[in-house]
């Protein structure tokens, strides 16, 4: 492989490497947490556990009842409802 051709790859596979690892932004996962039965959110944070990056988010459904739900921030998608 030539040189340029061999930096135009790693060029390539870096960016393409950093679009995985991009996470979802917290207006996303609000989206996320109120399609999936939250209607008040107390609270949402981001957080690192055993090498997932996921949102965590703790409310209230329309019945009054506590719910947590965990989202993968990389993939979107829904870890755990509680």
């Amino acid at each position: 492989m030539t040189r340029p051709a061999l930096i135009l790859a790693f060029a390539l596979m870096s960016t393409a490497a950093m679009a995985q690892a991009q996470s979802i932004g917290i207006d996303d996962a609000l989206v996320i947490v109120r399609a999936n039965g939250m209607t008040t959110v107390a609270k949402l944070e981001h957080e690192h556990e055993n090498g997932v990056a996921k949102w965590e988010a703790e409310g209230l459904n329309a019945q009054g009842k506590k719910m947590k739900i965990e989202i993968d921030s990389v993939s979107s998608k829904v870890l755990s409802i509680k």
